[in-house]
């Protein structure tokens, strides 16, 4: 079946995407599995343990996949090879794991590390956080930023620098902000960095290595938008719409940037190139939803879920013509796509 999709895919397209996908297989929670899809003759090949494995992050040279799944104690931050050939178990000192980002030198894994619960929110669950590192060559896992708490997210700016996520009670309401950690010390970023100061919610950061540059969503402004924060020009709104966006995922080339919004009336993925704010439909329609974007290695495709056929699949757009097809089917969700980097 998935052979045949993809012969069709290519004859809509007129270009093959090619390479692996890692994404989430499973309808309920409780069964959902990693499982790669090969785009060469659409073999997928189950990966993960399936027992409420999560989204799935690549390495920098795509040797190894990690992801969280249940442990013995709550939920682990488990790494396998590509090929299934060696899977890793992290010795964690907190239950409860999450929200994986590799170093850019593919040594260390950064991840949210606290004590939790069964069915606990996420946002309680961010609330006793840590940021957790662990060193591939050392099988060794550290606490970065000494003893502060509740910090959540976290990705990599650069080799020896992460930001992630800190919760901070409000007057009114739970607030966020974003921190530089350190393996010692937590710091928040500058007022001068922010658009403005107040009690509002930074999410979802996305670090462009290449270019120095973050890009995070916030409600400052009155809704969801997503901005990119450059240490020369500050933080710049790049989706500025009165609907929501939020997801921002960049370009493996560090040039556009990829995000979910609302602005069609139904959920839809949309690209920007940040210098000049100018925004382009990636999927939309009007009724069925497009969600997770996640750019091919060489920019030209964008992988996403959408329910056009009803139950959540994979599908894949030629950036350039807008052209697009199915590359999963069946009764199971095809959930969270990860295309494999090429080294």
């Amino acid at each position: 079946m998935i052979a045949a999709i993809l012969v069709i895919f290519s004859t809509i397209l007129g270009a093959d995407p090619t390479g692996q996908i890692a994404f989430v297989s499973g309808t309920e929670q409780e069964d959902r599995r990693i499982a790669i899809l090969d785009l060469a003759d659409g073999t997928i090949t189950p990966i993960g343990p399936g027992d409420r494995d999560g989204a799935p992050v690549w390495s920098p040279d795509g040797q190894w996949l990690a992801f969280p799944t249940r442990g013995p104690n709550g939920m682990a931050i488990r790494i396998v090879r590509a090929d299934g050939s060696e899977a890793r178990e992290i010795p964690h000192t907190y239950g409860w794991n999450d929200m994986p980002c590799w170093s850019p030198d593919g040594r260390l894994l950064a991840y949210a590390g606290t004590n939790g619960a069964e069915n606990i929110r996420p946002e309680d669950l961010a609330v006793g956080s840590h940021v957790m590192v662990y060193d591939m060559d050392e099988n060794t896992e550290d606490q970065w930023g000494g003893d502060a708490m509740s910090l959540y997210h976290p990705v990599w700016m650069n080799p020896g620098a992460i930001i992630a996520i800190g919760l901070i009670p409000g007057e009114k309401r739970l607030t966020t902000h974003l921190f530089f950690v350190t393996p010692g010390t937590v710091n928040p970023l500058p007022p001068e960095a922010m658009p403005s100061q107040g009690e509002y919610v930074e999410w979802a950061p996305a670090a462009n290595i290449k270019e120095s540059l973050l890009a995070y969503e916030t409600n400052d402004g009155g809704d969801r938008e997503v901005f990119v924060l450059s240490y020369k020009r500050g933080s710049t709104d790049i989706s500025n719409h009165r609907a929501a966006d939020w997801n921002p995922v960049w370009q493996p080339d560090g040039e556009w940037l990829a995000f979910e919004s609302f602005r069609s009336g139904r959920r839809g993925i949309y690209r920007v190139l940040p210098p000049t704010v100018h925004v382009f439909p990636v999927a939309v329609g009007e009724n069925y939803d497009n969600w997770y974007p996640a750019w091919s290695p060489d920019g030209a495709f964008i992988a996403f879920v959408s329910d056009r056929n009803g139950t959540p699949q994979l599908f894949v757009t030629e950036v350039t013509s807008g052209k697009t097809g199915p590359i999963t089917a069946g009764e199971r969700f095809a959930l969270a796509p990860a295309w494999r980097p090429v080294p």
